[in-house]
């Protein structure tokens, strides 16, 4: 399950890869993680950046393990559950990513983590759907989700899911309000281009979300999240 990811590109180079429009912003996160309010494009907005928190917000966590119910959904039960169906139709958005990491299993204890990107597209997107949530005092604050599909890695050591990657042809499509559920499923399972995602170890620095920089993407040997090396890759 992807808990991860980087969205490091300047807003010049956002908007005008999603043709977008709108006021400067700062992004530059390499440690994207849940509870912070993260840089989308939504069907609601589709023209300019929207800034959601990812999962949940920090006041609502209150420092308690967060779901993974909230930062991410299965493609495969979009449409066997009514929320899910429901926000697939009316409440869709794309993830800009610079890319994302996953970590790979050795064992029940020991994992190592990796950065996926694509080394000839400096941005892509991810598929997610947005959520508009009340809390007790009448705020209402937004979230976002992001979509997983099966594994197209083909190493199982990853996990049976990953998050999807939306071929660039189809993002303005995946936004379209005229879209159907049909067409948006086609989406969902069009791989193209997954197979440009490259992927190599990295810190396990990221574990820290007060982590940020350039260095976590950098290649590292194998360590898993106590320090130790691997051998295995």
């Amino acid at each position: 399950m992807i808990d991860r990811y980087t969205i490091y590109s300047d807003f010049n180079a956002i908007n005008a890869r999603f043709g977008l429009k709108g006021e400067e912003f700062t992004v530059p996160n390499y440690n994207a993680a849940p509870t912070q309010q993260l840089p989308i494009v939504t069907d609601a907005a589709k023209n300019k950046i929207s800034f959601l928190f990812w999962g949940t917000n920090k006041e609502w966590s209150n420092n308690k393990s967060i779901s993974p119910k909230l930062l991410t959904c299965d493609r495969d039960q979009l449409l066997s559950k009514t929320t899910l169906r429901s926000a697939l139709e009316k409440h869709r958005c794309l993830i800009p990513a610079n890319g994302f990491y996953l970590w790979k299993q050795y064992g029940k204890k020991r994992k190592t983590p990796h950065y996926f990107h694509n080394p000839s597209e400096p941005l892509i997107s991810l598929p997610g759907i947005w959520e508009e949530n009340e809390d007790m005092e009448g705020h209402v604050h937004y979230t976002f989700r992001i979509i997983e599909v099966p594994n197209y890695n083909n190493t199982p050591e990853f996990g049976t899911h990953m998050p999807g990657v939306l071929p660039i042809d189809l993002e303005k499509k995946w936004l379209d309000s005229y879209s159907t559920t049909e067409e948006l499923m086609q989406i969902l399972h069009n791989t193209d281009g997954t197979e440009k995602i490259t992927y190599h170890s990295v810190s396990p620095l990221i574990t820290n979300v007060s982590n940020n920089g350039e260095h976590l993407i950098k290649p590292q040997s194998s360590v898993d999240q106590l320090g130790n090396y691997t051998l295995f890759e």
